[in-house]
């Protein structure tokens, strides 16, 4: 991969975490530390899968 190709996965991964930590915020009751580690795990894992996921679909 080139370094335009990094840069773009790299800005695509970051905009589908922040997408997913903001959601997640908005969806538990109660904001703390845990809840934060959490969330911000889960959304990284869940970004890497839908990144994933369209480039399958786009074979790209």
């Amino acid at each position: 991969m080139n370094r335009r190709t990094t840069l773009l996965a790299a800005g695509e991964w970051l905009a589908w975490w922040a997408g997913l930590a903001l959601l997640w915020l908005v969806l538990i009751s109660t904001v703390d530390t845990l809840e934060c580690a959490v969330g911000a795990g889960a959304a990284a894992v869940t970004a890497l899968a839908a990144r994933a996921a369209r480039r399958a679909v786009n074979w790209r």
